[in-house]
């Protein structure tokens, strides 16, 4: 396609200058020459974005990745050579204006005791817009800063415009043909530089502030950074916030915990209007203070089966008797007792829950001395199970004359 043989011999040329440029010693201090040097990468480089911008809108969504790898360089080999040939124009033209009758020259202009400094910073990035209204203010601040002020060419500044632009949200940014860099742009500003719908969504994030469920200091900057960012938006579209402290302080302070509210209530003046730029730097302050604080000690959890086996209230029936006594327990053979003590995960030597019969301070077995209950014990179930109950002494009739006898006595 013709589009690409033109994108690759503008990227060419532009490595070329740069190269050029960067092995230069920059003993050339023809000024129109520099300024003639300058034109031409620009020229250069206009052509490569006019081309890859349409080479990109036609390109398949997952073939991207390439193009905006080699779009990434072109601009970094031209950010770098156009920032040395400004600063070699910049020299010249102070050498220039500084000359006097005497001929004399002067140093470099950016120079650090004596040392000739080349300064080399990373470009500012512009911050994306996804088309959010919330998101428009920053980014149009930013871009209109970077870029849309500068005198780069217009196609580069289109395509700085379509890289910071998700095409996918803001379709009109998108496509193969979408128009120049003020009609992309002018058609942006129409539809989200809109002053009453902007100050209508800052306003409705003021009044809908989340509640800080918690005295956190996580939670109360969140507070102060919401406010924050609405007054500032609302500052950019000239309205004036500066008196509006008799409304939102209340609207504030009831977004705040308790213990929080409370202080703020006794720190205030019982006649006067609070500021609002009080109350936040009131809630920065205890939001320092909060985090600065020790963690409090954790006490450690202890599990509990207590709740099933509490004195008085049965375990394995919930009747009102201990589980020892239980009938229903008493009724079941060894085995099956064992087996409703595990379920009920009880110990086996005290029949209570939160510790192993190993781990129990309780005697062992009546019967066998062992450690587990006595009603749990196998070796004489039939004195465990269920103990008869005595049986009257048989009396004969001599007892009974005898006894007779000896109560009369």
């Amino acid at each position: 396609m013709a589009e690409l043989n033109w994108r690759s011999s503008a990227v060419k040329s532009v490595r070329r200058i740069h190269a050029r440029v960067m092995e230069s010693d920059g003993d050339t201090h023809d000024l129109y020459q520099l300024e003639q040097e300058l034109k031409t990468l620009e020229s250069h480089f206009a052509r490569f974005v006019e081309n890859h911008n349409h080479i990109l809108g036609e390109a398949a969504p997952e073939d991207i990745g390439p193009h905006d790898t080699l779009w990434e360089t072109v601009e970094e080999l031209y950010g770098e050579a156009c920032s040395k040939l400004n600063r070699r124009i910049a020299t010249s033209r102070a050498q220039i204006s500084s000359t006097p009758s005497t001929g004399g020259r002067t140093g470099p202009t950016t120079n650090l005791e004596g040392f000739s400094v080349d300064l080399k910073l990373d470009p500012i990035a512009i911050p994306a817009f996804d088309g959010d209204m919330c998101n428009w203010l920053a980014f149009k601040d930013a871009f209109e800063t970077l870029v849309h002020r500068s005198t780069y060419p217009e196609a580069y500044k289109l395509g700085k415009l379509r890289q910071a632009v998700s095409a996918s949200s803001v379709p009109l940014v998108g496509g193969i043909y979408s128009g120049g860099y003020e009609e992309v742009w002018k058609a942006l500003k129409e539809r989200y530089d809109n002053r009453k719908q902007l100050a209508e969504i800052h306003v409705s994030r003021f009044l809908n502030l989340k509640v800080a469920a918690e005295e956190s200091s996580k939670a109360l900057l969140a507070i102060v950074d919401t406010v924050h960012e609405m007054l500032r938006a609302l500052r950019v579209m000239e309205i004036p916030v500066n008196q509006w402290d008799a409304l939102s302080v209340p609207i504030v302070v009831s977004k705040l915990p308790s213990a929080t509210k409370r202080d703020w209530c006794m720190k205030c003046s019982s006649h006067e209007i609070p500021l609002l730029e009080d109350l936040l730097k009131f809630l920065e302050r205890r939001a320092h203070s909060i985090s600065a604080e020790p963690p409090p000690r954790q006490q450690r959890s202890v599990k509990s089966h207590v709740a099933a086996a509490e004195v008085g209230q049965c375990a394995q029936c919930r009747g009102s008797h201990r589980i020892m006594k239980c009938p229903a327990l008493i009724a079941m053979p060894i085995e099956q007792r064992f087996e409703a003590i595990r379920n009920l995960k009880l110990c086996y030597n005290c029949l209570r829950g939160g510790h192993s019969s190993r781990q129990c301070p309780s005697g062992g077995c009546r019967s066998c001395g062992r450690k587990h209950n006595t009603i749990l014990c196998r070796d004489k179930p039939s004195t465990i199970v269920q103990p008869a109950s005595p049986s009257p002494p048989h009396v004969s009739n001599e007892g009974t004359s005898q006894v007779k006898s000896t109560t009369a006595l």
